[in-house]
């Protein structure tokens, strides 16, 4: 099975699970600076990156992956940013 390059695209229970991280960051680190969460986070993925079957999956495929849907999660949050109103104008 290949996972080259596989988007994820986010159901209701991933968006729910999401919604869940944000809360608790928030809650526990609430001034965390953003850097330090995303390490914390890159290390989280490191380790899920590390538990993947490496008999199913190549380590190129694992990545393509992990790219692909950090794309779309920086696509997600630059169309979030961009269709704000906030602001005094």
């Amino acid at each position: 099975m290949s996972i080259r390059g596989k988007v994820v695209q986010p159901s209701a229970e991933h968006e729910r699970l999401r919604l869940s991280l944000c809360s608790v960051i928030r809650r526990k680190a609430p001034d965390m600076a953003a850097e330090e969460i995303l390490a914390i986070f890159c290390q989280i993925v490191g380790q899920l990156i590390a538990l993947q079957d490496q008999r199913r999956f190549t380590s190129d495929s694992v990545m393509a992956l992990v790219s692909a849907n950090i794309e779309m999660g920086n696509q997600h949050a630059v169309d979030n940013l961009l269709s704000e109103t906030a602001g005094t104008a």
